[in-house]
């Protein structure tokens, strides 16, 4: 906005004379829960109220309903069928993204969990493609041309008190390498749903809950979760590749059941005549030969970079900033077709010149 107003006279002494065009705005948070414990036909009613008088000021504003917690099918539903009176496609007012939460929780504590433990939360990160799957048809009935994307705007995981830096640090958490494996495949899963998703966001950047950073006065350091980030940049601005990935499964048994979950989670994409493909093994041991086979283009180089640790409770922290961080080597590999070996607890990323 450029009109004389306390806010726009605020960001003009802050040092920004001119508008933020700030496209991309939520109508209510959690309106479920901590946003008033709304109905899904009630919030649709404020949700209709306040989009109506969301003006666009030319900015081409992008409404974003609020979603479900979690999976919950019924809210998505009932908000939907409210909004459109029952008739598909028939949106009185303008939205452009339906925002569901989904935290995967915790299995055992940030620091202290066994192995079983280690596939559990995996596990329930894993869910995220199931969420997305079925949102995604739950809303196809309401608009058949899936005009309204998903926004995942809060995922990640969530741990019990206990491993603070600062005990007033609201929700802080110390992040492992089982963290950085749950952010790793979460955003595989995002990769291979770009159709679906079309934003997500690790809500808390500093010292909360799935934070890429903790900081405490003059200390800071990064957390795995910001190497995985780092890492996975490369498939911003790219085409997203069909992948096809065969694995064993992983058996484990935690409180007496046993359960199982895909041992290799991945994706992959283009940017010119760079791939890029993205690879983690889930294995807490064992290494996992995998074979490579590019259909329809020829590898010139690879260069792999690793995240990994022997001790899957590795972490960093302000005396020990580097204990776990990703490191890259060249492969000699070329053609179209190769085998390569991933460690064990580790999140790959191969960089292929074409």
């Amino acid at each position: 906005c450029s009109a004389n107003t306390s806010l726009t006279r605020e960001r003009r002494t802050n040092g920004s004379p001119e508008p933020f065009n700030v496209r991309y705005w939520g109508i209510g948070n959690e309106t479920w829960g901590c946003g008033g414990h709304f109905t899904p036909e009630d919030y649709c009613t404020e949700y209709t109220r306040f989009a109506t008088y969301a003006y666009d000021f030319g900015v081409g504003l992008k409404l974003i309903a609020c979603g479900p917690s979690g999976n919950c099918l019924e809210w998505t539903h009932r908000f939907f069928e409210k909004l459109t009176q029952g008739q598909p496609e028939n949106f009185r007012v303008p939205i452009w993204g339906f925002a569901p939460h989904y935290y995967c929780g915790s299995a055992g504590t940030a620091l202290d969990f066994s192995d079983a433990q280690w596939y559990q939360l995996l596990k329930q990160a894993a869910y995220m493609d199931t969420l997305i799957q079925e949102q995604w048809e739950a809303m196809a009935e309401y608009d058949p041309q899936h005009r309204v994307k998903l926004v995942v705007d809060e995922w990640g995981c969530w741990h019990p008190s206990g491993t603070e830096i600062n005990p007033y640090h609201l929700f802080e958490q110390m992040s492992t390498l089982r963290d950085a494996l749950v952010a790793a495949l979460t955003l595989d899963i995002f990769n291979n749903h770009c159709n679906k998703v079309a934003m997500a966001n690790v809500a808390q950047l500093v010292n909360c809950i799935h934070s890429l950073f903790l900081a405490d006065g003059e200390h800071f350091v990064r957390t795995p979760n910001y190497y995985v980030f780092d890492m996975y940049k490369d498939h911003q601005g790219a085409k997203c590749l069909k992948t096809k990935l065969e694995a064993d499964d992983i058996s484990y048994t935690i409180d007496g059941e046993k359960r199982t979950i895909p041992g290799l989670w991945g994706s992959a994409s283009l940017q010119e005549n760079k791939l890029t493909l993205t690879l983690v093994n889930l294995q807490l041991k064992d290494p996992l030969e995998t074979k490579i086979n590019i259909v329809g283009a020829t590898v010139k180089q690879i260069v792999q970079t690793v995240l990994t640790h022997q001790d899957s409770h590795a972490h960093n922290t302000f005396e020990t900033p580097d204990v776990l961080i990703p490191k890259s080597k060249k492969l000699e590999l070329t053609g179209g077709k190769f085998t390569i070996e991933l460690e064990p607890a580790s999140v790959s990323k191969f960089t292929l010149t074409l």
